[in-house]
């Protein structure tokens, strides 16, 4: 028996392989053209931002489509598999890139100063939104909602409901997307504070966030029944079956992402590396 996989939208018309569901496109196409606009208004004043901002930003908005509005949304009713790549590609390339595009300094820079300065006193003047934004960005505070998040949405009765829910699966895909923004946010440092976080303790935040997301894939793919029951009767494509499809998820996020958060470390730690190495010269008498 079949059961029926209610939060997909069967009304929603598809062009090119992009589902047109209004929540997903304007949470790409709105920010989008935000940007756009603020290097736009940067180049009519003359202003310009590096290359690699606009470049990052622009495929981190492209991953997004893939993944809420593109053939991962599309296939992740059927597959498991395809459900993981969606979290994972929201979890470890949308949100990075997004933040290495700077939206923020970009925005504020395309605005007029007196607007951008009333724009930051009136977010960062009150003392309890300072203290909010501090706190939230704080390296232990963000790994540890991280990793709670993508515990807690991988418990059956909440993944399940995420998968038959539309609401859930929302609200699922902002917790997972919510907390990597604050999660990469101390380690990309998108407004700069003048003290970046310290490679080393980059890395480790890392590291811990790479020992949970490999311990759930492990304990996914080594299970010894289907664990979230509604891909146990979807009507699998490409002659998946249901433990073949839970185990080729596992593995996704057990070596897939397990090795782009590994590669990801080695990159912190060696800029960190030449960062000391750098300072230990320059402190050496000539």
């Amino acid at each position: 028996m079949l059961i029926p996989v209610l939060h997909s939208c069967p009304t929603c018309p598809s062009v090119l392989g992009i589902t047109l569901y209004p929540p997903a496109l304007a949470l790409v196409i709105l920010p989008t053209l935000l940007y756009s606009l603020a290097l736009w208004r940067l180049r009519q004043i003359g202003r310009s931002v590096p290359s690699s901002w606009p470049a990052a930003f622009y495929v981190g908005m492209f991953t997004a489509l893939i993944a809420l509005a593109g053939p991962l949304d599309t296939w992740n009713d059927e597959l498991l598999t395809m459900h993981m790549a969606q979290h994972l590609v929201l979890i470890q390339i949308t949100a990075p890139l997004l933040l290495l595009g700077r939206p923020v300094q970009v925005i504020l820079r395309a605005l007029p100063p007196h607007r951008a300065g009333t724009v930051t006193r009136l977010l960062l003047r009150p003392v309890w939104s300072r203290r909010i934004l501090s706190i939230l960005t704080a390296p232990l505070v963000a790994t540890a909602l991280a990793s709670i998040a993508l515990v807690v949405w991988h418990f059956p009765v909440l993944y399940e409901q995420a998968v038959l829910r539309q609401p859930i699966h929302d609200l699922q895909h902002l917790s997972f997307f919510g907390t990597a923004l604050l999660f990469w946010w101390p380690i990309i440092d998108p407004v700069p504070r003048h003290h970046r976080m310290n490679g080393l303790w980059a890395s480790l935040m890392v590291f811990i966030t790479a020992v949970v997301s490999t311990v759930l894939g492990a304990i996914i793919t080594l299970a010894d029944d289907v664990i979230y029951s509604p891909y146990r009767y979807a009507a699998m494509p490409w002659g998946f079956t249901p433990m073949v499809d839970q185990q080729v998820a596992g593995l996704l996020m057990w070596i897939g992402g397990g090795t782009l958060y590994i590669v990801i470390i080695l990159i912190l730690l060696a800029r960190w590396l030449l960062h000391e190495e750098g300072r230990r010269m320059a402190s050496e008498p000539v």
